[in-house]
């Protein structure tokens, strides 16, 4: 997949970065149905459906609190995936603990997003510097192959730092984006381009997938992702599209059935 950069789109990233995920908002933009998973479940729910019903939605954003509010966030995972049928990705802002990230899976999250805060956290210039968190360890064990996002804080660090971060998270199996919401003023419009040009190289190079979140992107970056297919070629890429969640649910109901079977083993 080819991916071009509309300038149009540039300046006005880099005059005001579109920071689309909050745990209090319930909106739709584009193809995304933004949910934020502090909101009440039930009442959350009949609006979705009413607007669903209007319009179509080709994925769901959950966006997580606190992690005080996890056990509420979660069970708004479960409402969503047992009521509709929809591929479904969840961000969470701080580092979830191993169980956590299973219970997410566990509860219907397709994919997972979290925020590398590396670069952020780390300017020692040390070894920790090219260490992954343990998280993305856990949550490429428990999720599918390239079903783990991370958005990278770009602009408070060099662009050099950056594409060492994005490589590093591609070794990983785990599907890199940027985010410009915060400090990114020394940059400036041709490193930002220069940096997502080197993003979409290194996708190419380890030829991500990035069907499941096309949406998402055309939201969020400056590339040009035209849909040029056909009607019989759309008609096809859906029912592929239907094929793959459908394996991702049986996937999780499997390992859920296993996790079951394991607890009624121990006697618990």
């Amino acid at each position: 997949m080819n991916f071009t950069i509309d300038l149009h789109k540039l300046s006005r990233l880099c005059i005001n970065a579109n920071d689309i995920a909050h745990s209090d908002d319930l909106r739709r933009e584009g193809r995304v149905f933004f949910i934020g998973a502090n909101l009440p479940v039930y009442s959350t729910l009949e609006t979705m459906y009413e607007s669903y019903c209007q319009e179509s939605s080709e994925l769901f954003h959950v966006t997580f609190g606190e992690s005080g509010k996890f056990e509420q966030n979660l069970e708004m995972v479960r409402q969503i995936k047992r009521n509709f049928s929809m591929r479904l990705i969840g961000r969470i802002g701080y580092h979830p603990s191993e169980s956590q990230i299973e219970r997410v899976y566990l509860a219907g999250l397709d994919m997972l997003d979290i925020p590398d805060a590396s670069i952020e956290n780390d300017h020692t210039g040390g070894d920790n510097r090219s260490t992954l968190p343990a998280v993305f360890k856990a949550a490429t064990t428990t999720f599918a192959r390239w079903s783990v996002v991370s958005s990278i804080p770009a602009g408070q660090d060099t662009p050099h730092a950056v594409h060492d971060k994005i490589i590093e998270l591609l070794r990983s199996g785990v599907v890199p984006l940027l985010d410009f919401t915060r400090k990114r003023d020394h940059w400036g419009e041709e490193k930002v381009g220069s940096s997502y040009r080197f993003l979409a190289a290194e996708w190419r190079r380890y030829r991500v997938p990035l069907k499941p979140i096309m949406p998402l992107l055309k939201l969020t970056t400056p590339f040009v992702l035209a849909d040029t297919a056909g009607y019989l070629r759309n008609v096809i890429n859906k029912l592929d599209d239907r094929r793959i969640l459908a394996t991702s649910d049986l996937r999780r109901h499997l390992r859920t059935r296993g996790a079951e079977a394991s607890f009624e083993s121990a006697g618990l």
